[in-house]
């Protein structure tokens, strides 16, 4: 039978026979090299995954860490004992001292309103929620607050931890992260410069 096949188309076949292995070798390497390939971008992925999970990791203890000697009370302490619009108390407190007052009421119903304690920071906590890290509480103003701008970077370099000017932070300050903040200019008689402010914080406590 093969007798009867030409020479060259022999040729051919034996040829075509000898090219197979080598396709089917390409094929498998191919694969091969495809899944490599793939298993390669896996672990590029995990590595990837795992070192920002560790980054994560190491700036959640640096935050606790930084937080581990928070006082619990810092807000009564150190921004519910403030006193607000002084300069105007001491105006007032002159007016008020010399001899030819003519005892006008507005002007004790101010001196009243800003020495007393209607017009200090006073928070009111919400609901406590746990972590096993740590824990979270809301914390909202009563009522809105009359200040000036150097009493407004005095409760920012306290609540941020940061110094403003030649306000500095107090110690041992819990993460304290503002939720809301209003403020308001308010027409003042006077030149001082006058705002209203109404605050939320978000107090985190690390365990």
């Amino acid at each position: 039978m093969l007798s009867n096949i030409p020479l060259n188309r022999l040729i051919l076949y034996a040829m075509l026979l000898g090219v197979i292995p080598f396709i089917l070798v390409a094929f498998h390497f191919m694969g091969q090299k495809s899944q490599l390939s793939s298993l390669e971008q896996s672990i590029g992925y995990l590595k990837e995954k795992a070192y920002i999970q560790e980054k994560k990791q190491a700036v959640n203890i640096a935050v606790r860490n930084h937080y581990r000697d928070a006082d619990h009370f810092y807000i009564d302490k150190y921004l519910e004992t403030l006193d607000f619009l002084e300069p105007e108390v001491e105006s007032l407190q002159k007016v008020m001292n010399n001899k030819n007052f003519a005892d006008d009421e507005n002007i004790k119903k101010r001196f009243e309103f800003l020495t007393g304690n209607e017009n200090n920071l006073t928070f009111t906590e919400g609901v406590v929620q746990s972590n096993p890290l740590f824990q979270e509480t809301t914390e909202t103003l009563v009522h809105p607050v009359e200040i000036d701008a150097k009493d407004l970077r005095t409760i920012l370099a306290k609540i941020e931890g940061t110094q403003i000017g030649e306000e500095i932070p107090s110690p041992n300050r819990p993460q304290l992260i503002i939720l809301d903040f209003k403020l308001e200019r308010k027409n003042a008689a006077d030149k001082n410069e006058v705002f209203l402010l109404n605050l939320k914080l978000l107090k985190r406590e690390f365990l």
